[in-house]
C-alpha cells in the first residue's frame, strides 16, 4: 500500500517541484497543488475499503466524509499560509505595519484554533461510521500517508535546491536521506 502511494507521488512530484517553482516566480501554483491533492484523495478512496475491511455502505458514508476532512485541513494550511506569506513580504519591503500585521496575525492565529476543532469534528463524523479497529487502521492509513508526503517533498525540495532551482541558503538543514 505504502510502496502505491510512494509510486504515485513520485509521479507527481514534478508537479509539486512545478508548484514550488510557480509560487517562487509569482506565478499561481493552485493547478499542481489542487492536481496533487486529486491524486491523494483518489489514492486515499482507492485503499479505505480495502486496507480497512469497509463495507460498500461504510465506504459510501464515509468516502465524503474523509474527503471533507481533507479538504478542511488544507483550507487552514492554506490560510495560514497566505497569511505568513503577506507578512513575509510586508516585512522584506519595509512596509510592515502594526495595524496589517495585527490583521494577519489574527488570520494565523484564528486557522490555528479553528483547525483543530475541524478536524476533531471530521473525525468524529467518520469514527460514528467505523468500528473501533477501522478506527485506528483509519488513523494509521492518515499517518502513514502524511509522513510519506512529507519524505517525498522534502525530497523533492531538496533536489530543486540542489540541482536546478534556488540556491540552498548557507546552513541550511539538507533533508536526510531516504533511512531505508
Amino acid at each position: 500500500m505504502i510502496r502505491a502511494l510512494a509510486i504515485a507521488l513520485l509521479l507527481v512530484s514534478p508537479a509539486i517541484a512545478a508548484a514550488d517553482e510557480g509560487a517562487s516566480e509569482g506565478a499561481s501554483p493552485r493547478p499542481p497543488r489542487e492536481e496533487i491533492y486529486r491524486m491523494v484523495d483518489t489514492y486515499l478512496a482507492g485503499h479505505l475499503q480495502e486496507n480497512l475491511g469497509l463495507s460498500d455502505e461504510q465506504l459510501d458514508r464515509v468516502l465524503p466524509l474523509v474527503r471533507k476532512l481533507n479538504a478542511d485541513r488544507r483550507g487552514f494550511a492554506e490560510r495560514r499560509i497566505r497569511a505568513i506569506h503577506q507578512m513575509r513580504r510586508m516585512m522584506k519591503a519595509g512596509m510592515a505595519n502594526d495595524p496589517r500585521i495585527a490583521e494577519l496575525l489574527q488570520q494565523v492565529k484564528a486557522a490555528e484554533a479553528e483547525e483543530p476543532v475541524a478536524v476533531r469534528a471530521g473525525h468524529d463524523a467518520i469514527d460514528a461510521v467505523l468500528t473501533p479497529v477501522q478506527q485506528a487502521q483509519f488513523r494509521v492509513l492518515e499517518a502513514e500517508v502524511e509522513h510519506r508526503m512529507r519524505q517525498v517533498m522534502a525530497r523533492v525540495r531538496g533536489e530543486r535546491r540542489d540541482g536546478q532551482g534556488r540556491p540552498r541558503r548557507e546552513g541550511a538543514p539538507r533533508p536526510s536521506p531516504d533511512p531505508r
